[in-house]
């Protein structure tokens, strides 16, 4: 890059130019060859970095994955076990134990999505909001100097 840069400005190498032979595009072209190294080192850093990023989060994604199937299949397990255990000492069919499980399940369902509905509807970040107004009202109203002037 150096070398195409010195043959569009027919310019000495470096180690051959003096303080006279340099003027302003010479040293605007070595300032924006600094930046240009400067950037590119930082995006080489940012690119490794963000490679690593990708492999540690990967890994911990895979974790939680793992353990949010292990939890579904644990709570399956869980609620087959005390059907079997419930049918058994209560002496009734396990699909009518099943069924009501089922409709428990989905009554809590059916109250989690009511409630979440419920909070839908309000508002969140009242008090920024509410400083924003105060600032928007503040800048909106005429002000007024020490001697009573306004502005």
């Amino acid at each position: 890059m150096r070398q195409t840069l010195n043959m569009i400005w027919k310019t000495q190498p470096p180690e051959e130019r003096t303080a006279a032979d340099t003027g302003l595009p010479e040293h605007l072209l070595s300032l924006l060859a600094s930046a240009a190294g400067y950037f590119r080192a930082r995006l080489e850093l940012a690119g490794l970095e963000g490679k690593e990023a990708v492999v540690a989060y990967g890994k911990v994604f895979a974790f939680v994955a793992g353990a949010i199937a292990l939890l579904l299949f644990g709570y399956i397990f869980l609620w087959i076990g005390l059907i079997a255990v419930i049918a058994h000492f209560a002496a009734v069919h396990w699909g009518w134990i099943t069924l009501a499980v089922g409709v428990l399940h989905l009554i809590g369902t059916a109250g989690c999505l009511w409630g979440a509905k419920a909070k839908w509807g309000k508002p969140v970040f009242t008090a920024t909001l509410n400083e924003f107004k105060k600032d928007q009202e503040w800048l909106s109203s005429p002000k007024e100097t020490k001697s009573g002037n306004r502005n």
